[in-house]
């Protein structure tokens, strides 16, 4: 009993956490409808969680859909350019080998969709601008904040650190920390292991 009480509790503080770091960005199905979760919400949506800044300038390219939980099909100057997020990982859902992919790639896939979709997305760039496999590697930004931060504080992705594209390493395994001693999305179900 003691066990539940810290789990849910620990629960509730990262939700709020969330809530807190995250203001009014999270996709309306994750949020309950009760007015005590509404005053929380609009309490968090006049704070601010310090974010890297993208360039003075940056252009702002439309998100025409994701392809799974790590990667995104945006329009670059009229061209659909497939962009792999920098610093994480999520689970695979559209893997050429079937047996990769996992009911909690598409979860994540469909979390992403609920999030990203009809937004408009800023990039950034590291070390390497693409991958072997032709993608575009880069650092996105949607409302000001990374996409990336979103899915590890949701527990939908975890990090993947590629050398050389390391600038962010340190902020993510933090963030991956919270949700995983926290429990929070794949890391409470146990599809992460702790």
């Amino acid at each position: 009993m003691k066990k539940a009480l810290t789990v849910l509790l620990v629960c509730a503080v990262l939700f709020c956490c969330v809530l807190y770091f995250f203001p009014g960005k999270l996709p309306a199905p994750l949020l309950p409808a009760s007015d005590a979760v509404r005053h929380w919400v609009e309490a968090a949506e006049k704070r601010i969680f310090p974010q890297p800044e993208p360039s003075p300038g940056t252009l702002l390219y439309e998100v025409i859909r994701p392809i799974d939980g790590d990667t995104l099909l945006l329009s670059v100057a009229g061209t659909e350019t497939t962009v792999r997020l920098i610093g994480i990982d999520a689970p695979e859902s559209v893997h050429p080998d079937p047996e990769k992919n996992t009911p909690e790639g598409a979860q994540a896939s469909q979390w992403m969709k609920a999030f990203i979709v009809g937004k408009t997305v800023s990039l950034e760039y590291d070390q390497e601008l693409t991958d072997r496999y032709g993608r575009t590697l880069a650092y996105v930004y949607v409302d000001g904040n990374l996409l990336e931060d979103y899915m590890l504080m949701t527990g939908m992705a975890r990090t993947l650190t590629m050398e050389p594209n390391t600038r962010y390493q340190h902020h993510f395994e933090i963030i991956e920390k919270e949700a995983r001693d926290g429990g929070v999305g794949f890391w409470g179900t146990g599809f992460y292991e702790r």
